[in-house]
């Protein structure tokens, strides 16, 4: 399961982002960050599927529609790879170390 851990204007995501975790977050998905969340820290993500990434581009829709960018930032090893097989990298930042 996914963790969400607010540190002052960043989220950390950690654990796995899978089909299962997007089913139980997906109904309090407006509300599952702070309001003043500017990125997600994605690098302590172990595991994420197809559904995982939808949700992340979910939540980037759901602050530009309150008129918030929310950045993507530092995917972990295993989330990289479907962000190359897929093509997004326009929605996520690699953070130099």
């Amino acid at each position: 399961m996914a963790e969400f851990k607010q540190q002052g204007n960043t989220c950390i995501v950690s654990g796995q982002l899978d089909q299962q975790a997007v089913r139980s977050l997906w109904n309090g998905r407006d509300s599952i960050l702070a309001t003043e969340t500017s990125a997600l820290q994605l690098s302590e993500i172990e595991y994420c599927d197809s559904a995982g990434v939808a949700f992340l581009l979910e939540l980037v829709g759901i602050y530009a529609a309150k008129g918030v960018s929310l950045k993507l930032v530092s995917p972990s090893e295993q989330l990289k790879k479907f962000i190359i097989l897929y093509d997004l990298n326009d929605f996520f930042i690699e953070e130099a170390k």
